[in-house]
């Protein structure tokens, strides 16, 4: 990963900060001439003037729809830098008419418009300019917003909760930077209807927190998902870190008592992710549970009753294990209820082909005592 040229860099070190968009407190822009301050990011209360993908018309053809579809996903930023790192964006994001122009927000800009965008490391503001961020870096106190829910391994991990009611502005900024990285987000500014998981990193050396991913989550989902959006950011990619905030989402579910899942569709990286978990998440429960042992291991158990202790829909269930190619079809049992005949052989060899660990990803002792937990009656009555 390219680091920033070492001017770059000094102004940071203590807190890996970039840009601006925001308006900062005034107790924070001493020093400043008015030709200085910090241009605030424009609020979009309706429809008018929100930034919105490009809608493709009914009557078009599907060679057309592919080409606007090609012209949607095509980049209009470069390289992000963000912190002490700098790396590609990776589709569109449509943040304000200052950072990216009109043309390119009216969808009728195509390509680049915007060669880096530096972007804070703390609070998500963004600029284009690397003498605008140095500034921005110096008086940024911008600390992780929310409250801890959870800690993970010996405290260097952590995922802390924010209210998109509460936390605006900063979550406004998240979901656009996040946009940078995924091709299906369109919630960029009505985020009061969300809560954020960030993933916070603490350098045992540093002692400076870093946030490197998160998930969002709906208060009210009709559907009963447990996830909308999740992403760990390009820098921290491919160390299973996914894996935790997935755990962190079904952990809560299993305390909400509500079962549910990510939002559909999901993109083919997260498909990847999820296959991943659900089928370790699986095969640790058909391995430790005794049905499984009868008939020379090849015993049977039904769909629902693994969606019932694993805490993954049954569709879910159903479709990772024929992904995992460990069972077969053994009819239904009451009802409708669909029973499979398990191999746990098949399912050792499946576990060490995709190099799993079989313990849990998350510790249900590393939440904040009682949380996301319903309040029993006995309870309610008591307060």
């Amino acid at each position: 990963m390219p680091a920033l040229k070492s001017s770059q860099v000094h102004a940071a070190q203590r807190r890996a900060s970039s840009g601006y968009g925001p308006p900062l407190p005034s107790h924070l822009t001493n020093g400043l001439t008015s030709s200085q301050s910090i241009p605030s990011i424009p609020h979009h209360g309706g429809k008018t003037g929100e930034p919105q993908l490009h809608r493709r018309r009914s009557h078009t053809s599907k060679k057309s729809q592919l080409k606007d579809r090609e012209k949607e996903l095509e980049r209009n930023i470069d390289n992000v830098i963000f912190g002490d790192v700098s790396f590609k964006a990776w589709y569109p994001s449509w943040y304000p008419k200052e950072i990216i122009g009109e043309k390119a927000l009216d969808g009728k800009g195509v390509g680049i418009v915007v060669d880096t965008l530096y972007v804070c490391g703390s609070c998500f503001a963004y600029s284009k300019g690397v003498v605008e961020w140095v500034r921005h870096c110096r008086v940024c106190e911008h600390g992780v917003p929310g409250c801890k829910v959870y800690t993970h391994g010996k405290g260097n991990w952590e995922v802390w909760e924010v209210d998109g009611g509460v936390e605006t502005l900063f979550c406004q900024n998240l979901s656009l930077f996040a946009k940078l990285f995924l091709d299906n987000k369109s919630v960029f500014f009505d985020v009061q209807g969300f809560n954020y998981f960030l993933l916070v990193h603490t350098s045992p050396t540093l002692r400076s927190p870093q946030i490197v991913g998160f998930f969002s989550k709906e208060k009210m989902s009709w559907d009963n998902n447990n996830l909308a959006c999740i992403l760990i950011f390009p820098p921290w990619q491919r160390k299973g870190l996914g894996l935790i905030l997935m755990g962190v989402s079904y952990e809560i579910s299993r305390r909400e008592e509500i079962m549910g899942g990510p939002e559909k569709p999901i993109s083919d990286l997260g498909k990847k992710g999820y296959n991943r978990f659900w089928g370790a998440e699986i095969a640790r429960w058909l391995l430790e549970v005794k049905e499984t042992d009868k008939k020379k291991g090849r015993g049977m158990v039904d769909v629902e009753r693994i969606s019932r202790e694993t805490w993954i829909a049954p569709d879910d269930c159903l479709g990772v294990l024929r992904e995992m190619g460990i069972v077969e079809k053994a009819g239904r049992g009451k009802g409708i209820v669909e029973r499979v005949k398990v191999d746990k052989v098949a399912v050792r060899r499946w576990v060490e082909q995709h190099r799993l660990g079989l313990e849990r990803v998350v510790d249900r002792e590393g939440f904040v005592e009682g949380y996301g937990y319903k309040k029993t009656e006995d309870a309610d009555m008591e307060e």
